[in-house]
């Protein structure tokens, strides 16, 4: 109905709008061309950037697709895949307290996007939920989420803090890519597996806790974090992947547990502000090419079991 509540001559005049009510397929297209893009991803002449959908609910329905190429319906109380996709003039969102999920792309390069608050109930962020929403300075994961896609929040460059929720395990590839001014990341002790570049380029955060329970650092996982000072990997790490640490130059300590067994190519290469290295392994770690290439061995001790 909001085609005809509105209409076609006041849609593109909108700058501020709190729905309240049921919201179907129908319904998100007209909301899509009102935040600047339509359903085939087009710019619009559409203004609007303050959306309050609090009391709003989401539903199946409207028979139109709102996305065309991924051709994306509404359901039942979830914010869809490419749901604003492209709407780039967004700058606040309330969103409806019953959602469960955002789909895949929901908010990609949504970069005007500065305030946004999920509900709680949320269980899932699909893969490039956040890709590219530069604008967000911060953002409160409910705790029941238990699920990031991959590339979730691909160059959030303005995020400077986020907490990762207790229930979840797995840090997706890429997930949290070129967050450039994350200064603070708290990752829970449920966290089993850091994937392929999850935090790569992440050049503000400072220092690390991998959780206990991390058995590999996979490639490139913290490459190019240039503010990391001092890292302890669990005692339970046997394997650091190629590039995994590569470009930390300020990471100055460096403390490899007793069960490690093998460290890859490049994993700490030009990490040149390294002064001290802690082994604890009784055996040498298999060492791959140039694990430490450009590093400066006369400054840095390197301390093995007695």
């Amino acid at each position: 109905t909001l085609p005809d509540r509105i209409g076609s001559s006041r849609k593109y005049k909108i700058t501020n709008l709190k729905i309240i009510g049921e919201i179907n397929g129908t319904d998100w297209k007209m909301i899509r061309e009102m935040a600047g893009s339509n359903y085939k991803g087009e710019p619009t002449e559409g203004k609007l950037s303050v959306l309050d959908l609090s009391e709003a609910r989401i539903v199946n329905g409207g028979g139109e697709y709102y996305c065309y190429g991924y051709n994306c319906y509404t359901s039942n109380d979830v914010i869809g895949e490419y749901a604003f996709k492209g709407c780039s003039g967004l700058t606040s969102l309330n969103l409806p307290a019953g959602i469960t999920e955002i789909g895949d792309g929901a908010f990609e390069g949504c970069s005007g996007l500065t305030s946004l608050n999920l509900p709680a109930g949320i269980t899932s962020i699909g893969s490039r939920a956040f890709y590219g929403c530069s604008g967000l300075t911060s953002l409160n994961l409910p705790a029941d989420i238990t699920y990031i896609g991959l590339y979730a929040f691909y160059g959030c460059s303005g995020l400077t803090s986020l907490t990762i929720p207790t229930g979840v395990s797995i840090i997706n590839e890429y997930a949290f890519y070129d967050c450039s001014s994350l200064t603070r990341l708290d990752l829970p002790s449920s966290i089993r597996e850091i994937y392929h570049s999850a935090f790569m380029n992440c050049r503000n955060l400072t220092s690390l806790t991998i959780p206990s329970n991390v058995t590999y650092i996979s490639s490139r996982a913290f490459s190019g974090c240039s503010s990391l000072k001092n890292i302890t990997l669990p005692t339970r790490i046997f394997g650091i992947g190629d590039n995994a640490f590569y470009g930390c130059s300020n990471l100055n300590s460096l403390t490899l547990s007793y069960e490690l067994r093998e460290i890859n190519e490049y994993a700490f290469c030009d990490c040149n502000g390294l002064t001290s290295i802690y082994v604890y392994a009784d055996k040498v770690p298999k060492m791959r090419e140039d694990v430490f290439k450009g590093c400066d061995a006369t400054k840095c001790i390197l301390y093995v079991p007695k």
